[in-house]
């Protein structure tokens, strides 16, 4: 009987040990996956964000000239219709 129960702590001890390194391998290549996922994640939404701002900064642009074009056109026919 104490032979059994001995054999029987061994293998619990020693199944113990082998999920923990279980565990320490998924874990060594889940986290590095994930961090890269993340990463990954955001330097695309930072890339689409600096993309949006530079075309909204070229429409600012833009507006501002048919702003200014609209007024030459506007001197312009002021001074032809007299």
């Amino acid at each position: 009987m104490d032979r059994q129960n001995k054999e029987r702590k061994f293998a619990g001890q020693w199944l113990r040990r082998r999920w923990k390194a279980v565990y320490t391998v998924e874990a060594s290549l889940i986290v590095p996956l994930m961090i890269a996922a993340m990463a990954l994640a955001m330097k695309l939404g930072i890339s689409m964000y600096q993309e949006i701002a530079m075309e909204a900064e070229q429409e600012s642009i833009a507006d501002m000239w048919e702003v200014d074009n609209f007024y030459t056109y506007q001197a312009l026919g002021e001074v032809f219709d007299d």
